[in-house]
């Protein structure tokens, strides 16, 4: 039996144990409650936005598979990489600045953030207006993605990296620098693009650094330029885990993204769909279609007709009463499409169909392939969505979807005469190409 005093000193102990855990309990269900009374005022479509804004189609983001793999890598003070802008659209620039990253991870150096290359606006099939036969300069990695995110994600959870935000951090720096291919670290490559073995890349990148930089005579800082690589660094590399959420790093700029909220917005009022950004993927929504037909992919993609019928099938074997049509066709092709698709019971409708007001004037405002960050939004929302395998945007589409709600790998086809590539339960790609396969080896969605 307790003494009276053993009694009070549990007492002293347990009274503001207790009283600190149902004030804990309290503030939980009070800060619950709040919101659940803010959100009843607040306007429909600034709570649509805010909760799109907060919310990812795949869930939170889970950086310790970063974390781990920084953890495990040797990094040198000093030691910087760079890599040439890469002209082309966001599915193709997003992949080549995580492979920059990823590279620079593995090699345990500081990084320069890539620039992007803007196309002529005048003619998209000009990838690089200003070029004059050496490395394009490019603009600021702002013009696509949001660069605070980036590095405060970097800083969290790989903060034995230093990153620079351009070489404009750098020009009042000295300091010696080597550009270089991968081919020069003798690397073997299977199908020539996808690094065959990885785990010897590291002393490889060593034994070049100590051909071209003698330890002896070796001053830091110093720095290596690679060219721009794409296609090369196998995503299986890595853990299910780092794979998952290594291209979420590069988020999409805000302003895009609220373009994206309101066309959804409209969408959900105009055709009484069911949607709410809180809760990932519903299939019964709509229907993303990536249609590829612009002039700046005629020698690589399939012809309209080719295209079409795949996407048409899909459509209606989908069901689908409305189908949303990213960037990437020509007016022609977009008629025709959104015609034939009325005949299956089906209203096609575009950014600019969607978009009112201020929202239309802001979008009007942006370039060709800021235009295409709007629809990678929109599209990763969809209930279904379909594209063709020649698409690196097709791809990292439905590699992202494929996690959204936990599920596996979706099945693959590679038999030439296969009209399906990968199909889920969210997403199609349809072909047998080759290029369809290294996407789908080497993106980070």
């Amino acid at each position: 039996m307790l003494s009276s005093p053993s009694i009070s000193q549990v007492l002293k102990y347990a009274v503001p144990l207790l009283f600190s855990a149902w004030l804990l309990s309290f503030l939980i269900s009070y800060e619950s409650a709040y919101h659940g009374v803010v959100r009843q005022f607040k306007d429909e479509r600034e709570l649509f936005i805010s909760d799109f804004l907060e919310h990812e189609v795949d869930g939170s983001f889970d950086g310790f598979g970063i974390t781990g793999l920084c953890a495990s890598k040797k990094w040198t003070p000093g030691l910087i990489l760079s890599c040439d802008a890469a002209p082309g659209g966001v599915g193709v620039v997003k992949n080549a600045h995580l492979s920059c990253i990823r590279f620079a991870i593995e090699m345990g150096t500081e990084l320069v953030v890539p620039r992007i290359v803007k196309r002529d606006q005048k003619d998209i099939a000009n990838l690089t207006p200003h070029n004059g036969g050496g490395p394009q300069r490019g603009v600021p990695i702002d013009y696509f993605f949001d660069y605070d995110n980036l590095h405060e994600t970097l800083s969290r959870f790989c903060p034995q990296m230093k990153v620079y935000r351009s070489m404009d951090e750098l020009h009042d720096v000295p300091h010696k620098s080597y550009n270089f291919e991968l081919g020069a670290l003798d690397v073997a490559r299977t199908n020539g693009s996808i690094i065959a073995d990885m785990p010897h890349l590291p002393a490889q990148f060593k034994a070049y650094m100590d051909r071209v930089a003698p330890p002896a005579t070796r001053r830091y800082p110093l720095r290596f330029n690679l060219a721009v690589t794409n296609w090369a660094f196998p995503t299986a590399f890595d853990t299910p885990s780092f794979a998952r959420n290594f291209g979420r790093i590069l988020r999409i700029r805000k302003d895009a993204r609220t373009l994206a909220a309101s066309a959804l917005f409209n969408m959900q009022k105009q055709f009484n769909l069911a949607l709410d950004p809180r809760s990932g993927i519903r299939n019964g929504s709509f229907v993303g279609i990536h249609l590829r037909t612009e002039k700046d992919g005629d020698t690589i993609f399939p012809s309209y007709e080719n295209q079409a019928a795949y996407l048409l099938e899909y459509l209606a074997s989908a069901h689908a009463r409305v189908a949303f049509l990213a960037t990437g066709a020509t007016e022609e092709h977009i008629t025709a499409f959104s015609t034939r698709a009325r005949d299956f019971g089906v209203t096609v409708v575009l950014k600019r169909d969607v978009l009112h007001d201020a929202d239309l004037a802001l979008l009007n405002t942006l370039t060709w392939d800021q235009r295409a960050l709007v629809d990678y939004e929109i599209m990763l929302r969809a209930g279904l969505m379909a594209g063709p395998s020649e698409s690196s945007f097709a791809w990292n589409l439905a590699l992202r979807r494929n996690g959204a709600d936990g599920v596996s790998r979706g099945t693959h086809h590679v038999a030439p005469n296969v009209r399906v590539q990968w199909k889920d339960a969210h997403s199609a790609i349809f072909g047998a190409s080759e290029r369809g396969l290294l996407y789908m080896a080497t993106i980070w969605p």
